[in-house]
């Protein structure tokens, strides 16, 4: 079977009928039920993939901050609007309070889109800042508690004076000595709240200022130091200077303030939900086998017990999520055990692997993926075993996601291809195959353009930056 589809063969410019309302209505769900109708039955007759845009498909929903999406940046989130679309499908999730499983959560957009739909949101991530920030933006908490331990939380931290030192990567090269000092002045103030959701959410919203009041560069997500000397363009190189002189005179503690008043906000919004009957949570660190809670001794999630699936994975080789992370977990004490690496390991998709590691061609056995991995092989054996294990890998996570999933269901796949030692890498034509390797059966295959990723890397010679999703919608 081949999945070569190129540019002309996509069926273009499908567009839903213009909707005015702002939130998900019952009209709203009808008009879902129809388009994806309408997309099934056109690809069950051509077997083509289609061209759609999430953004008209759901265009009721505001591109701007909504709920608790924002209360800290992440790198490669996922659009919103793509989970709205399958969450609000009576075809796909006939029954309020349904469980919908998200493998590779990151910073909980599904989990919070299925809470707000009425649903039951179950997370993994290997990254613990990931979880950290799902667990926050997914918690309801009485803003009169939050404000009053705000105050305290600051006073506190007035009133230290020791430097107490993390095991934050290269500090001194990230910090001016003044903000290492209030950093670590906060964290400490913080740390003495009792254990809980509020302490959480001091934690998370904490974390989310660490790379605003560092040297690294704004418009990057993984830590750059701000250079001006870089910039030929005078008003860029202006700006940049100005950045710097920013940063080495920023008032710690009142950009804290800040940001937990506008995360209060946030959070206040999640009062308007009735999520009374609901459950919201990362329950494991790993797709590759996922327990029923983040303790060490869990035992496994049930067979034949999630009524929905939707997920984001990584992509093999392309996106740094402990790079980006790594000031936000040095600061928040994750470090204190456990090293970067440590946290790279747990990731699919990671890029450093030892010489010893990769002396034999990795194969799956699935000739058309097998054939690409020996073309990487014979010209960088490093980059053929990073995207043959990331399959290696995948595989695994999706025969769990097969074995979590109830008969008849369905599991919504969002993939990108990539370019590999100058070839095409087409991740979402493997993924396809793994997934009817191990049972699904394809249902749907949609195609939208990237307009912003936040986690993109361009590798010379190695690699190209991904400007298509690919959405796989499977059933089992």
């Amino acid at each position: 079977m081949s999945f070569d589809f190129p540019k002309d063969s996509l069926q273009s410019n499908y567009s839903s009928s213009k909707l005015s309302d702002e939130s998900v209505t019952i009209s709203h769900h009808e008009e879902i039920d129809a388009e994806l109708s309408e997309l099934f039955n056109k690809f069950k007759t051509d077997g083509l993939p289609i061209e759609v845009d999430f953004r008209k498909l759901v265009n009721w929903i505001p591109y701007s901050d909504s709920y608790t999406h924002y209360i800290h940046s992440y790198p490669a989130k996922l659009l919103k609007h793509i989970p709205i679309f399958f969450l609000n499908s009576k075809i796909l999730l006939p029954e309020k309070g349904s469980i919908v499983l998200d493998p590779f959560c990151g910073s909980g957009t599904v989990l919070l889109e299925s809470m707000l739909s009425g649903h039951n949101g179950l997370g993994c991530d290997a990254n613990p800042l990931a979880r950290l920030i799902a667990k926050v933006k997914t918690t309801k908490l009485d803003a009169n508690i939050i404000q009053n331990q705000k105050s305290s939380i600051v006073a506190t931290a007035k009133r230290l004076r020791k430097l107490t030192h993390l095991n934050v990567t290269n500090i001194d090269h990230w910090f001016p000595k003044k903000t290492q000092l209030d950093l670590s002045k906060l964290i400490r103030a913080i740390d003495r709240l009792s254990e809980g959701d509020e302490k959480d959410f001091f934690k998370a919203t904490f974390s989310s200022i660490i790379k605003k009041v560092s040297f690294s560069d704004p418009n990057l997500s993984v830590p750059v130091k701000i250079k001006p000397s870089k910039y030929k363009d005078i008003t860029a190189k202006e700006k940049a200077e100005k950045q710097l002189a920013l940063v080495e005179n920023i008032d710690v503690l009142s950009v804290f303030e800040k940001h937990v008043e506008k995360n209060i906000k946030r959070i206040s919004l999640l009062e308007k939900v009735d999520t009374e009957s609901l459950k919201c949570q990362v329950i494991s660190k790993d797709a590759r086998n996922i327990s029923n809670s983040l303790s060490s001794n869990s035992e496994q999630l049930n067979t034949n017990s999630v009524d929905f699936i939707v997920t984001s994975p990584p992509y093999a080789g392309a996106q740094k999520y402990v790079r980006s992370s790594s000031l936000n977990l040095g600061w928040l004490g994750f470090c204190e055990q456990s090293t970067l690496r440590d946290y790279e390991r747990l990731n699919i998709g990671r890029e450093h692997y030892s010489k010893s590691e990769y002396k034999d061609l990795i194969q799956l056995s699935i000739k058309e993926i097998d054939l690409v991995l020996e073309g990487i092989w014979k010209k960088n054996p490093l980059r053929a075993h990073i995207n043959g294990n990331y399959l290696l890998e995948m595989k695994s996570a999706i025969t769990e996601m097969y074995r979590v999933l109830k008969q008849g269901k369905y599991c919504t796949i969002v993939i990108g291809n990539n370019e590999v030692c100058g070839e095409p890498f087409e991740t979402q034509k493997f993924i396809r195959l793994l997934a009817e390797e191990i049972g699904f059966k394809t249902e749907l295959v949609l195609v939208d353009e990237i307009h912003s990723r936040g986690l993109m890397t361009k590798r010379n010679k190695t690699a190209s930056v991904i400007n298509s999703e690919w959405i796989l919608v499977f059933k089992k």
